[in-house]
C-alpha cells in the first residue's frame, strides 16, 4: 500500500511538471509571436525533457527553461519561422491543388517535412553543431537512416493523440505539448543513443 502511494505520489508529480512545463511553453511561444518564439520555445521545452529521460530531474524548471530559450533563441527562431513557413504552404497546396500529379509530389515533399520535423528540434537539443543547413540535413538523414523509428514514433503521436483526444481531451490544452514532446524527445534519444553507439563501435574497431 506505501509503495502504491509512493508511485502514484511519483507520477502525479510528473505529471505537474509537464503541465508545468507546458505552461512556460505556451507563454514563451505567444511572447514570441508564435512562429518567433514556437522555435526556442521547443528547444527549451525538448531540452528539459531530455534531462528528465537522461535522470537527471534535480533542477529549477523555470531558470533552466529561461537559460535554454536564451542560448538557442536565434538559431531556433529561423527554423522555427521556416518550418512554420514550409508548413503553411504544404497544407495550402494539399488542400488547393486539383492537379493529381501535383497533390503526389506535394505529399511526398509533406512526408519529407515531417521526417525533418520529427528531428529538428530534438537535434537541436541534443547536439551543438553548427549551421542551420547541416541540421536540417542531418535531421532528414537521420530520419531515413533510422525510418523504422520514424514511422512508430508517428504512430504512437497519432495513437496518443486520439487516446487523450477520446479520454481526457482537457489534457491537450493543459500539458498536450509537453506530452508529446516527451513521446518525440525519448524516441529521438534512443535513436541518438544509437547512433552514438554504433559510432563508438567502429571506432574501437578501428584502433
Amino acid at each position: 500500500m506505501v509503495r502504491f502511494v509512493e508511485n502514484m505520489n511519483k507520477w502525479c508529480i510528473r505529471l505537474l511538471r509537464l503541465v508545468y512545463l507546458n505552461l512556460l511553453w505556451t507563454i514563451a511561444t505567444i511572447l514570441g509571436l508564435g512562429f518567433i518564439g514556437v522555435g526556442p520555445a521547443t528547444v527549451a521545452m525538448l531540452s528539459i525533457l531530455r534531462q528528465w529521460i537522461r535522470g537527471n530531474e534535480e533542477f529549477a524548471i523555470f531558470s533552466t527553461f529561461v537559460r535554454y530559450f536564451k542560448e538557442s533563441f536565434k538559431e531556433a527562431a529561423v527554423i522555427g519561422g521556416l518550418y512554420s513557413l514550409v508548413g503553411y504552404v504544404l497544407y495550402v497546396d494539399i488542400v488547393n491543388v486539383s492537379s493529381w500529379y501535383i497533390r503526389v509530389v506535394t505529399l511526398m515533399g509533406a512526408f519529407l517535412y515531417l521526417i525533418s520535423l520529427a528531428y529538428i528540434f530534438p537535434l537541436l537539443a541534443h547536439y551543438d553543431w553548427k549551421g542551420i543547413k547541416l541540421k536540417i540535413k542531418m535531421s532528414i538523414v537521420i530520419g531515413f537512416s533510422y525510418l523504422q523509428y520514424t514511422l512508430v514514433l508517428f504512430v504512437a503521436i497519432v495513437v496518443l493523440y486520439a487516446l487523450i483526444l477520446g479520454l481526457y481531451p482537457g489534457i491537450l490544452t493543459f500539458a498536450g505539448a509537453s506530452i508529446i514532446g516527451y513521446l518525440v524527445m525519448w524516441m529521438t534519444h534512443q535513436v541518438f543513443s544509437k547512433i552514438e553507439r554504433e559510432v563508438l563501435v567502429k571506432e574501437e574497431d578501428m584502433v
